[in-house]
C-alpha cells in the first residue's frame, strides 16, 4: 500500500517538474517572440525615420537650388543695373558740354566769317584786332578738342555723308562727280558718335 502511494507521489512530482519545464519553455518562446516583435518594430521605426530624413534632405536640396538660382539672377540683374548706370554716367560726362558747345557755335561762326573777309591792306591797329579775334577763335576750338568735340570740314570732291552733312544747295558742274561736295558753307561739329551740328554743303549735280 505504502509502495503504491510512493509511486503515485513520484508520478505527481514528475508531472509537476514536466509542467514546470513546459511552462519555462513557453515563457522562453514568448519572450523570444516579444523580443522579435520589439526588434521588428524598432527596425520599422528606423526605416520610417530614414525615409523622413531622405525626404527632408531632398526638400532642402531643392530649396538650396532655388535659392542659388534666385541669387544668380539677382547678381546678374545687379550687374546689368550697374552697367546701365555706368553707361549713363559716362554719357552724362561725355555729352554734358553739348548744350554749352551749341551756344558757342554762332560765336565761332561769326569769328570765321569776320576773318574770311579781312581786306589785304589794313593798318596796324586793325591787324592787332584781327589777330586778337583769330587767337580767341583758336582758343575756343582748342577747348572744343580738349572736351572731345571735333569739327566736320568736308573737302571739295568728298562724297556726301547723310550722317554728317546737310545739303543746302546743288551746283551744276562737270568738275566734280554728281553727289560729291562742291563747297562747305558752314563747318559742322560732333562729339564722339553724337552729332552737334551737320556741316552745311553744296553738292554737285550733272
Amino acid at each position: 500500500m505504502k509502495e503504491s502511494e510512493d509511486q503515485n507521489n513520484s508520478k505527481v512530482k514528475d508531472r509537476q517538474e514536466l509542467d514546470k519545464e513546459v511552462s519555462g519553455i513557453e515563457k522562453h518562446n514568448k519572450s523570444r517572440e516579444e523580443q522579435k516583435l520589439l526588434e521588428d518594430e524598432h527596425e520599422g521605426q528606423q526605416l520610417l525615420t530614414e525615409e523622413k530624413d531622405t525626404e527632408l534632405i531632398n526638400n532642402l536640396t531643392e530649396e538650396i537650388k532655388l535659392m542659388q538660382d534666385k541669387l544668380l539672377r539677382a547678381v546678374a540683374e545687379s550687374e546689368n543695373i550697374r552697367s546701365r548706370m555706368n553707361k549713363k554716367v559716362e554719357e552724362a560726362r561725355d555729352y554734358s558740354i553739348v548744350g554749352f558747345a551749341k551756344d558757342l557755335l554762332p560765336v565761332i561762326d561769326n569769328f570765321s566769317r569776320a576773318l574770311s573777309h579781312v581786306p589785304e591792306n589794313i593798318n596796324n591797329d586793325t591787324k592787332i584786332i584781327i589777330d586778337g579775334v583769330s587767337m580767341i577763335k583758336d582758343e575756343l576750338i582748342s577747348i572744343f578738342k580738349k572736351h572731345g568735340i571735333e569739327s566736320i570740314e568736308p573737302k571739295e570732291g568728298e562724297g556726301f555723308d547723310y550722317n554728317n552733312h546737310h545739303a543746302i544747295s546743288q551746283v551744276v558742274t562737270d568738275q566734280y562727280q554728281e553727289g560729291t561736295i562742291v563747297s562747305t558753307m558752314q563747318v559742322g561739329y560732333k562729339i564722339k558718335d553724337r552729332l552737334i551740328r551737320p556741316a552745311s554743303v553744296a553738292v554737285a549735280k550733272k
